[in-house]
């Protein structure tokens, strides 16, 4: 009697599971608990999105769901009637990669309290995220343009747009299907396009189990965020970038950069579509785009190379490319690749030091800021 009440006791539970994990299937519930988040409501926001090599002893998770970063983020607050507000997009060089919350170009530019012509009080967002990819950058600002910015400050570099290497991470892989839609509506050079499908496995409880217990730990770091503003590890030693470049001048890119012809950059070569189509849809809702290329470490000795990145004649035509693409559709755009000394760079091309970062994100905002119209008071 008691095996048999054990039977159905397992059979009740195992039914009920499956019934829950077919619910689960059918309203997909990980998108609305994606939206809820302690930050801002208990605890003080994060200053940038979380992303966590050890996340035990920086109190943060990397996570693939920009529902929650956008969630858990100090721009998802009221905007305040005298700001003016500033999303900073780019890759690690922005999110500030061995650099504190309180020593990112965002941060330094708020340290700043730089005003307006008309008064406003500029605040600067960081919306960086450490991958090389514009169309994760798109991503980003579909969001951003929900919460008001009065412009859009995009940092890029070569590297940013490689159509061969856009869509192999993890957070765009999250977002497959929206990535897909806008293939659709922009057909953008992507040669990692299409992406593999969603399984149905991916969709059930157990296939989300990680991305919920991503959640529950994001949230759970909160109080340690509060109380110590510690959101990075940063290491005692810091390995230099390399100063001794190989003697070739070949791209270094994660697949094969195609181009149309051998060690020649055209326009068409790079993803300046996905540029377009952004500063497009921030222009479409009033907001001015202004288009970086972020400074970089050079080697002007080297015959070949300026860095472990860039051989001189992609970045030179690259460029080229640039400037040429921004005056034809015209852009706002700054080139700022030597804007920062060569001995300014710590472990990798694009990595500042502190001070080195704060200097530049003042050259930054008060060029981008004089290329606006005044407005009247």
């Amino acid at each position: 009697m008691n095996d048999l009440r054990l039977w159905r006791a397992l059979v009740k539970a195992a039914a009920l599971f499956a019934i829950f994990n077919v619910l689960w299937y059918v309203a997909q519930p990980l998108s609305l608990l994606s939206r809820l988040s302690v930050y801002g409501l208990f605890f003080p926001p994060r200053e940038r999105f979380p992303f966590a090599e050890f996340p035990e002893a920086s109190y943060a998770v990397t996570l693939d769901d920009l529902e929650q970063l956008f969630a858990s983020h100090r721009i998802a607050r009221p905007k305040a009637a005298d700001e003016f507000r500033v999303a900073m997009l780019g890759d690690s060089a922005i999110w500030g990669y061995l650099l504190r919350a309180d020593q990112t170009q965002a941060a330094c530019i708020n340290a700043l309290d730089l005003r307006t012509p008309d008064g406003r009080r500029v605040r600067a967002y960081n919306l960086g995220y450490p991958t090389l990819t514009v169309i994760k950058d798109f991503l980003i600002l579909r969001r951003a343009l929900a919460h008001a910015p009065d412009l859009i400050l995009w940092s890029t570099s070569l590297a940013s747009l490689y159509p061969s290497d856009q869509l192999d991470f993890p957070l765009i892989l999250a977002h497959r299907e929206e990535v897909a839609a806008l293939q659709a509506q922009y057909a953008f050079k992507l040669d990692q396009f299409p992406l593999p499908p969603r399984t149905w496995q991916e969709r059930t409880l157990l296939g989300q189990r990680r991305a919920i217990a991503d959640w529950l730990r994001h949230q759970l770091y909160a109080p340690a965020w509060a109380s110590t503003r510690l959101d990075h590890v940063l290491p005692r030693f810091i390995a230099p970038h390399p100063v001794n470049l190989i003697p070739d001048d070949n791209v270094l890119s994660v697949n094969v950069l195609s181009l149309r012809q051998a060690k020649q950059i055209a326009p068409e070569d790079l993803n300046f579509d996905v540029l377009k189509a952004g500063v497009a849809l921030a222009a479409a809702q009033g907001v001015p785009t202004v288009l970086v290329n972020e400074p970089i470490y050079r080697n002007l000795s080297h015959p070949l190379r300026y860095n472990t990145y860039y051989p001189r004649w992609a970045y030179d035509g690259y460029r080229a490319a640039f400037q040429s693409v921004a005056e034809r559709e015209q852009w706002r755009y700054l080139d700022f690749w030597d804007a920062v000394p060569a001995d300014q760079f710590t472990d990798t091309d694009f990595h500042m030091t502190a001070s080195a970062n704060c200097a530049y994100a003042e050259q930054l905002i008060k060029a981008a800021l004089a290329q606006l119209p005044r407005r009247p008071r």
